[in-house]
């Protein structure tokens, strides 16, 4: 008999596309877990150098979960979700889902992805450790900064979620100097903001070099209001209560105050009047409004769009006056709005008036003065009728005239009971100061001595 010899198995040893794909999701596997670790710092308490972080712990630390044994602090730096954070932090990924769910269903979370810099302060009962997790029983986060909420596991595992809202305090700061390179660079050095520059600019109109920053030695004070929380941590900068300023081009001082009979808030000089408004909502006088600011279905074409401007009904020959100062940019004629004249005004605004009938006294490039006739009420382009179509625009946007916020050059005098109350809000002001009538604007930068709210 003979006996066959049994030849070895042949081995494939070639590298077949199942393999490949097993070793690249184990490669991805491996380089999105070190990419977690990278991107998720968890941190101890008082190391954290983000303000966010810092805040994340305050709220609730006087109501740290009773069955806590442990606490730890993760801050996101780059792109991951708040659940990574708590995964890297302890957390199985059930209980890190969960908690992040209950957050966002306050609605004061974002609902994709945390920003950089937002700090989750976890809470674990390390007596129930399952392998390499940690029971998680609470998450604090802190998403802006007037609130903190407080992620809690209840009995059936669910996270339930506490918000802590900062009992806030109004308290003023002054800031006040010489000009180096710019107001606003001086203002935020002060602890103001650029809002408050562009908010005192505005109170100059006619001042194109305080628009554009002033000039180095130009002396500016200002007072604006700060809200801090119950346990005098700074929040957030409000509104300016005073600002003056003393330049080469101009001067003077304001006083924001809410006469009792409008309700409506404005600064006033020394005596209690408001700035001049350098443009009117109404270039043709109080008359009819065929159609106001807003979405409409367009008489002409039946499709709903953005009216932009205001509809004044009046008689074709209607004198229509220039609304404020300003240089005449445009004359002509364009199949929508008919003849029509645009005119560049200060601080970025400019004003349109449509289906003229004819223009009158000025010409392209010229400078018109509130108050001058510019053309007259007719039908002109896509028009259903006589009217005057009257646009303004802030910095190239419309806005509606009925509602845009504009000096109203009121006198208080006129009122003794509003003057008595605006002179008691001024002296007020001026303590705050440290300045009494006819006192030299100060010559460095300075601060209230009373108040001295936290770094913002």
């Amino acid at each position: 008999m003979k006996h066959q010899i049994q030849r070895p198995a042949h081995v494939d040893r070639s590298l077949r596309p199942h393999y490949v794909a097993e070793w690249v999701v184990a490669g991805l596997v491996v380089l999105g877990m070190l990419m977690l670790f990278v991107f998720v710092r968890p941190q101890q308490p008082g190391s954290l150098t983000s303000a966010d972080a810092a805040q994340a712990m305050l709220d609730f630390r006087d109501n740290m979960p009773s069955g806590s044994t442990a606490e730890r602090i993760g801050q996101v730096t780059s792109g991951a979700a708040a659940a990574d954070v708590l995964e890297v932090l302890g957390a199985s990924a059930t209980d890190a889902a969960s908690a992040v769910s209950a957050l966002r269903q306050t609605g004061l979370v974002d609902r994709k992805r945390m920003r950089p810099g937002t700090a989750l302060t976890a809470y674990f009962d390390e007596s129930a450790m399952d392998g390499e997790t940690s029971r998680l029983i609470a998450v604090s986060i802190k998403p802006n900064a007037k609130n903190t909420l407080l992620a809690t596991r209840q009995a059936d595992d669910s996270f339930f979620v506490s918000v802590l809202t900062a009992r806030l305090v109004t308290s003023h700061r002054r800031a006040a100097g010489i000009i180096e390179t710019d107001l606003q660079t001086a203002l935020v050095a002060g602890g103001g903001t650029p809002a408050h520059a562009a908010s005192l600019a505005a109170l100059f109109p006619d001042d194109t070099v305080l628009a554009t920053g002033g000039e180095p030695g130009d002396r500016f004070d200002t007072v604006f209001e700060v809200a801090e929380d119950e346990r005098g941590n700074f929040i957030e900068n409000g509104d300016l209560v005073f600002a003056a300023f003393n330049g080469e081009t101009s001067s003077g001082s304001w006083y924001r105050y809410t006469p009792v009979d409008t309700g409506r808030t404005e600064f006033f000089d020394a005596n209690g009047v408001a700035a001049q408004p350098f443009l009117t909502r109404y270039p043709i006088g109080r008359v009819a409004i065929n159609s106001g600011f807003g979405q409409r279905y367009h008489p002409l074409t039946g499709q709903l769009h953005l009216h932009t401007g205001i509809d004044f009904r009046a008689p074709a020959g209607t004198p229509i006056q220039v609304a404020g100062d300003g240089i005449v940019e445009f004359m002509g004629f364009s199949e929508g709005y008919g003849r029509h004249i645009r005119v560049r005004h200060k601080r970025g605004y400019e004003t349109l008036y449509a289906h003229m009938s004819g223009f009158a006294g000025v010409a392209l490039g010229q400078m018109a003065k509130a108050g001058d006739v510019i053309g007259y009420v007719g039908d002109s382009g896509s028009a259903t009728g006589q009217h005057l179509h009257y646009e303004i625009r802030r910095d190239g946007r419309w806005v509606n005239p009925m509602t845009l916020e504009l000096p109203s050059g009121r006198n208080l005098a006129s009122d003794p009971a509003e003057l008595a109350a605006f002179m008691k809000q001024k002296g007020e002001i001026d303590v705050l100061r440290g300045a009494t009538e006819g006192v030299a604007l100060a010559t460095a930068s300075t601060f209230l001595p009373v108040i001295q709210p936290n770094s913002p």
